[in-house]
């Protein structure tokens, strides 16, 4: 069966879940409605009241931000919010106690509520409390992961969730939340050690042993998953629950898994926000199919773009798979992409295109590409030298073969000599890279790299997986995400079009020298 018609009945069943979740409740349009008409808030003014958090492009530094007006237009016409802290500072522009955010908020249109003795919801706690502002939160929050790495205490304390529950919602100062925490920090840190224990246990049981499946992991490196994986299994670390939600999507693991870690960071079941039915739903069609998790994550991507046009909202990096290269500067990201060109033309040259000699397949490379390399450069002080000192500086045509340039090596794109792919990754290859397989005649061998490399640069400045059908819709996404950067690559993308339209053949003048060119070319606005 093809992707697209899984993709389709996917995307059926993930709406019968929702409107089935929303059965027996009022709408949250018409409760929103009703408290705006209470408080006299217009559209603007409650706005102003309602955060979410975002990071900043490329530095991976968290704010909390206002929504907009016209996000509040789009709640009340029957669109649902799709983040804790929404539902939060939603709850505290309308004067609403814990208890009601809790039950009345929470538990109501996300299907669970905060549980006191997970250490971000304690955090969460302390907030409605008013014992700090939105925009304290991250330090409040690198205060608490402070606190945890202080020494233990000879005797470990422990009290009642119900207790720990009552004496957080009675805190009447930072302080003495930070002495709670304190008091009590081995409850808390007993918590996150016993997750990272789990952790580790759900990668051997999906992926055999760690290093096999390192290439996702690095994927939630926007989510500090690298720097924090340490702290996590130690107990040292704040866990949120987005944090856990981005590394089941990016891990796929089974549904008994993902219960299992929910459990040990002391957070409630899969709720019933379009994310969280949409990982429980890719849980159980891996579960029941053989799809792998390429096919999977372009279900995700179409599935979350249908979704956001019937009005559901749904965090873009949870449906981003390269979601950390899509996050890395401009700069970094033009300069790796003509890495990549570069590379492939020095193969080029030095297999004298007797590529059917070494098993040239392709679409393995991808994730290694972007996963490894990428990761691996982003954090180099040469490359993001390199990437500041080349970027929108004129290259005359030819550029890549100048040997004043310091080029980066890719290691991912070096062909092992009498290399020999199996039937199975032959077969896949036309799955994925959406041409037929190389004859043995040079041109199809260059155009397969050309392919390759104009959907990899689509891969790479949008975060998302290539897919067959690139057309005008496609095209504009990723002039966008130029524009949005502040570059003009008119040439550039034209190029990139003539070469992942239906039906392309080699051309001459969009051969990878050519992109290279237009890269060069490249200017800002």
């Amino acid at each position: 069966m093809k992707t697209q018609d899984n993709a389709d009945r996917f995307l059926e069943e993930i709406e019968k879940r929702l409107s089935g979740a929303q059965e027996n409740k009022p709408p949250f349009s018409r409760f929103l409605e009703e408290k705006m008409d209470q408080f006299d808030y217009s559209n603007t003014s409650l706005a102003k009241k309602v955060f979410h958090r975002v990071e900043k492009k490329g530095e991976g530094v968290a704010r909390y931000v206002p929504v907009t007006r016209q996000t509040i237009g789009t709640w009340l016409k029957g669109s649902m919010p799709s983040s804790r802290e929404i539902y939060i500072t939603l709850g505290m522009a309308f004067g609403m106690s814990l208890e009601e955010i809790n039950y009345i908020l929470l538990e109501r249109y996300m299907g669970y509520g905060l549980y006191c003795k997970n250490i971000e919801d304690a955090l969460w706690i302390a907030l409605i409390g008013g014992l700090f502002s939105i925009d304290e939160m991250e330090n409040v929050k690198a205060e608490i992961e402070e606190i945890l790495t202080e020494p233990m205490e000879p005797e470990r304390r422990s009290l009642a969730t119900t207790d720990l529950w009552v004496m957080l919602s009675e805190a009447r100062s930072l302080d003495q939340f930070y002495d709670l925490v304190r008091t009590y920090r081995e409850e808390f840190r007993d918590g996150a050690k016993r997750f990272g224990q789990c952790l580790e246990e759900v990668i051997e049981e999906e992926y055999g042993y760690y290093e096999k499946a390192t290439w996702f992991l690095r994927d939630i490196g926007c989510l500090h998953y690298e720097a924090q994986f340490s702290k996590v299994k130690a107990g040292k670390a704040v866990v949120t629950r987005e944090w856990l939600l981005r590394f089941c999507i990016a891990l796929q693991p089974s549904l008994e898994s993902i219960q299992k870690l929910l459990a040990k960071a002391q957070m409630e079941p899969l709720g019933i926000t379009p994310a969280e039915i949409i990982i429980g739903m890719i849980a159980k069609y891996k579960a029941d199919s053989v799809a792998d998790s390429q096919k999977i994550w372009m279900m995700i991507e179409s599935v979350t773009k249908e979704l956001k046009k019937k009005g559901y909202e749904i965090e873009e990096d949870l449906c981003r798979k390269y979601d950390s290269v899509y996050e890395i500067p401009a700069s970094q990201k033009w300069w790796f992409s003509a890495c990549v060109g570069r590379q492939l033309l020095k193969n080029q040259k030095e297999k004298d295109l007797g590529y059917d000699k070494n098993g040239y397949c392709r679409y393995i490379m991808v994730d290694r590409v972007l996963f490894d390399d990428m990761n691996r450069n982003k954090k180099s002080s040469n490359f993001k030298k390199n990437a500041a000192a080349y970027m929108g500086v004129f290259h005359a045509p030819g550029w890549m073969n100048s040997d004043e340039i310091e080029w980066q090596e890719v290691p991912s794109l070096s062909i092992e000599r009498g290399f020999q792919p199996d039937m199975f990754d032959l077969e896949k290859f036309e799955d994925y890279c959406y041409v037929r397989r190389p004859s043995r005649f040079s041109k199809d061998f260059i155009m397969n790299d050309i392919y390759f490399y104009s959907s990899l640069l689509y891969s790479i400045w949008t975060g998302k997986c290539f897919q067959k059908d690139f057309g005008d819709t496609e095209m504009e996404e990723l002039r966008a995400e130029f524009r949005q950067v502040g570059l003009d690559a008119d040439v550039l993308l034209s190029i990139l079009c003539k070469n992942l339209q239906e039906g392309a053949t080699y051309q001459q003048e969009c051969d990878i020298s050519h992109i290279l060119d237009a890269f060069g070319a490249v200017r800002s606005i």
